[in-house]
């Protein structure tokens, strides 16, 4: 299984391309602060629930990969991985906790019990309601 993880975080943000960041956002469209809320418009608006959901056709089955990223106010987050394989019938969920600092367009993220990754994010859109997070686009959850 910790093989696989990096393959899982790579596939489930995979939505094609990755797109360009736009700097007509408030302070250029990157985070400029901490994740609690000081600083420029990029880390506040990485905050709320961001989904991305990749189709993978593999050998004899369709894989479908939700991945959800919610980033708190307060600096916590939370990944959830859900994959449904059509050939297995029903859902996998794997779900992770975390804290987040957001400093000048790029997202730390730490686990709980190890593990940190670092991500470039920009946004799309106005207000921002796409996520791009290392490349791949997330769309905003109510």
């Amino acid at each position: 299984m910790a093989l696989l993880l990096p393959l899982i975080l790579l596939l489930a943000g995979c939505t094609g391309e990755p797109l360009a960041p736009r700097v007509d956002q408030p302070g250029g469209g990157f985070g400029a602060g901490t994740s609690g809320g000081g600083g420029g418009g990029g880390a506040a608006a990485l905050v709320g629930a961001w989904r991305n959901v990749v189709v993978i056709e593999v050998p004899g089955d369709l894989q479908t990969w939700t991945t959800t990223w919610r980033f708190d106010p307060d600096g916590a987050c939370r990944q959830t991985i859900i994959i449904e394989s059509l050939a297995e019938g029903f859902p996998r969920t794997t779900e992770r906790a975390c804290t987040w600092v957001a400093t000048g367009g790029e997202v730390t993220i730490s686990f709980v019990g190890g593990g940190t990754l670092t991500f470039d994010f920009s946004f799309t859109g106005s207000p921002p309601d796409r996520l791009v997070l290392d490349g791949f686009e997330y769309q905003r959850q109510a």
